[in-house]
């Protein structure tokens, strides 16, 4: 689709997008031809209980400016039955434009995964249920920040204020102030631009309720030598949850215990996470990577999901990968980085067709 009218031909989609300027213009263009159904924007929510932070989180989107055309789109991953009836009354009162119900708590990287897939947008914002914006123009507002940077790139929050600064090539502007992050940005609310997940890709489902996917994400943004940047949260939103378990109340999940597994297992194996980081730091597994869940049945609101077949030779690839590393472990760490290992499981990942691409 054309956004602009040139008599030489519209400029790459992703620079006219990311001029504050081409938003505005665009806005009235899209207005004038009935486009306004095509956002340029995907916020997409995932809910996991937190009924007042949720409310608060939608209301707060709902009095947002709308010079930037988006659309807000929720998925909730099982809460409890009150909430999910709040999310169908906010959907038929127009607060929110697409929502889907899963019928248990299938992981947030597959709760963000169904949201980003479901609306083909040139940008995709995930945003967490206890994000509440705290101005109307802050949509404006930070993509005017993020014209500072690279296009090519992604943008997400830090409440810490030494992270803009603790980096070399911080940008300092009128708009305000963009970090480097060499690591990972959080995924509270993170801008991903299309031109970015046609390369990478979406979420990783590979772990499980509460995974690392914001960790895997940026890990993979920098072995593909993608900028990363922070911007000031506290000028945007008022973060209202904490790092605890309280949406999980009730539940066998605890998060503290998820995160430890990410790195070592309860046999002192490598974990999950780890194990990805040096599969693709060693461009032993490619970095656009598939999704583990597909959506088989919409029935209004409700998603029915199921595992992908064509996911299992991932799972038997990572399970293999597991077995090599933790044999030698016993043996030191530097071993998995020898020539030999290496070869042997980009030999083992060629095998499953999941090979990296990127050398």
């Amino acid at each position: 689709m054309a956004f602009c009218i040139c008599d030489d031909g519209p400029p790459p989609l992703q620079a006219q997008l990311h001029s504050i300027h081409f938003f505005t213009e665009c806005f009235c263009y899209m207005k004038e031809v009935n486009l306004m159904s095509s956002p340029l924007i995907n916020i997409t929510i995932p809910v996991f209980n937190r009924f007042h932070l949720t409310q608060k989180t939608i209301i707060a989107l709902h009095k947002t400016a709308k010079n930037i055309p988006f659309v807000v789109t929720v998925v909730d991953n099982g809460s409890e039955q009150c909430l999910r009836n709040r999310l169908i009354e906010f959907k038929e009162s127009g607060l929110i434009d697409n929502l889907f119900l899963l019928p248990r708590n299938m992981g947030i990287s597959c709760a963000c995964n169904i949201g980003w897939r479901a609306v083909d947008a040139p940008y995709y914002i995930k945003l967490d249920n206890d994000m509440a914006a705290c101005s109307p123009f802050w949509l404006k507002d930070l993509f005017q920040l993020w014209s500072h940077g690279k296009p090519m790139s992604t943008l997400g929050p830090t409440f810490t204020q030494s992270d803009l600064t603790k980096n070399p090539g911080t940008i300092v502007s009128d708009d305000g102030i963009l970090g480097i992050c060499t690591s990972n940005l959080m995924g509270s609310a993170i801008v991903i631009p299309k031109t970015v997940s046609d390369i990478l890709g979406y979420w990783s489902e590979d772990y499980g309720l509460y995974g690392a996917d914001d960790g895997d994400y940026g890990a993979r943004m920098v072995c593909a030598g993608l900028p990363q940047y922070y911007y000031d949260a506290s000028q945007f939103f008022i973060n209202g949850g904490k790092y605890d378990n309280s949406e999980y109340e009730g539940t066998e999940l605890n998060k503290s215990r998820e995160h430890s597994r990410l790195f070592n297992d309860e046999q002192g194996g490598i974990g999950l996470f780890r194990l990805n980081y040096y599969l693709y730091n060693m461009c032993i597994r490619r970095w656009k990577i598939p999704l583990r869940y597909r959506v088989v049945d919409i029935d209004r609101y409700d998603v029915a999901v199921e595992e992908d077949p064509a996911y299992a030779p991932v799972r038997e690839a990572l399970i293999r990968s597991k077995k090599m590393i933790d044999k030698t472990s016993v043996a030191g760490h530097d071993i998995i980085y020898t020539e030999e290992m290496v070869h042997a499981l980009k030999m083992l990942w060629k095998e499953y067709g999941q090979e990296c691409q990127m050398e």
